[in-house]
């Protein structure tokens, strides 16, 4: 069998893939060749005399050509037979389009229509937490004042200052998590050895509302979660532009984890898009909601660290670690990352070309496998903590603080935790 051209003959026997076909990293090199020669070298392969049955001559189908096209606004309306004239027929016909309709153009984001909404949806969040995060902030700041006094409230502002973010944290990712719960409960792909229906089917899967705003949902807060990371862990100092250095130095809000949180949000992001895009919602909806609930713990051990309620941190983070165990290190790897290793290869059973499959799958594969990777690292971080209140009685929160907090004799850390112990938080 060539291996130009025809290796998109390939089939599925007894689930496996067969066939001859071009290499991954082949067709990474020529797709990405193809793409840059758009304005007047497509014919680089006849310039080059590459012959026919060459792994170099295969060329990677556009991807958008073998999708069911989404549904435009535009479309709707020309189906429906509207022709909206008043405000309320608009507000109306736009209502039914974005909320009633499956397999709308909002149902992927690499539309128009999908980023107007998405950039709506990231200004209106970054408005509401301007508005909230200073009354979040002050709640933490009364809690402190009263449970450690003044001089604690004095030297951790920082951590005041977090406390509002987290609390801001723990409200959407407890809404997001209840939502994705309620509507995914019945869905065929959560079954019980359900995960085929995850590819098989495919690309036919029909894009419902719900899960249209779902993903614009998890988009927004993602993009606005990597936006907020760097205002963080950066402050502009302009007298180091005077000197004719970088502008930008640490803030003292900065996360001792901030490698590995940029790491995570770039390849969340790119996950958000990518499985939009290749109408992968399925599967990603489910690598959405396992982090989701599991991040539910997470927040309400940090709320409990940064105001040192030692008790109430101990209980919130082995809840933590359990969750953390039972989502992002078992049901993540196992199932959902065993699915896309094991079966995705029956996207292309109803016809769609498996130089497409073979060029896509291994991002996949790599993205959340780094996803998983850096789970596994920051349970690591989670054995440390464990490891140091077992050896110095003392709760540390190595993702906000590397090298530890300073909890030494007389330090306010070291008061609150004594203060802690007594009330028996």
């Amino acid at each position: 069998m060539s291996r130009g051209p025809s290796s998109s003959s390939s089939v599925l026997v007894n689930g496996q893939l067969t066939g001859d076909y071009p290499p991954a990293p082949v067709l990474w090199i020529t797709a990405t060749i193809d793409t840059f020669c758009l304005l007047g070298c497509s014919d680089w392969r006849e310039f080059l005399q590459i012959p026919q049955t060459s792994v170099w001559y295969a060329k990677v189908p556009p991807l958008l050509e073998h999708l069911p096209p989404m549904m435009t606004f535009n479309e709707y309306l020309e189906q429906q037979s509207l022709s909206p004239t008043t405000y309320a027929e608009w507000v109306t016909s736009i209502y039914q389009f974005a909320v009633k309709t499956p397999s709308t153009s909002l149902g992927n984001l690499a539309t128009p229509s999908a980023w107007v909404v998405l950039i709506a949806l990231v200004l209106l969040l970054r408005r509401v937490k301007r508005t909230l995060l200073p009354f979040f902030s002050s709640i933490g700041r009364s809690a402190a004042r009263r449970t450690h006094g003044l001089e604690w409230e004095a030297k951790n502002e920082e951590r005041i200052a977090k406390f509002g973010e987290y609390v801001f944290r723990l409200i959407y990712h407890s809404f997001i998590s209840i939502y994705g719960i309620y509507y995914f409960w019945d869905k065929e792909w959560w079954a019980t050895n359900g995960t085929l229906s995850l590819f098989q089917g495919f690309p036919n899967h029909q894009v419902e509302p719900g899960m249209s705003w779902y993903y614009l949902l998890q988009a927004a807060y993602n993009l606005d979660a990597m936006v907020s990371l760097m205002e963080l862990s950066f402050v502009l100092d302009t007298s180091r532009i005077r000197a004719g250095r970088w502008p930008w130095r640490w803030s003292p809000t900065v996360r001792g984890d901030f490698q590995e949180m940029m790491i995570h949000h770039v390849v969340t992001n790119l996950l958000v898009i990518g499985s939009s895009v290749c109408r992968l919602t399925r599967i990603g909806s489910m690598v959405f909601l396992v982090h989701d609930v599991s991040d539910v713990p997470v927040d309400m051990s940090k709320l409990a660290n940064f105001l040192k309620w030692k008790y109430t941190t101990l209980f919130c983070f082995f809840t933590m670690m359990f969750v953390w165990l039972a989502t992002r290190l078992y049901t993540l790897p196992v199932t959902i990352y065993g699915a896309i290793l094991t079966q995705s290869q029956y996207v292309v059973e109803d016809g769609l070309p498996v130089l497409l499959y073979v060029h896509y799958r291994y991002i996949f594969y790599g993205l959340v496998g780094l996803l998983i990777l850096l789970h596994v690292a920051w349970f690591g971080m989670f054995l440390q903590m464990l490891a140091t209140f077992v050896q110095r009685n003392e709760c540390h929160d190595l993702s906000e603080h590397k090298t530890g907090e300073k909890q030494g004799p007389g330090s306010p850390a070291s008061s609150a935790i004594s203060d802690e112990s007594k009330k028996i938080r």
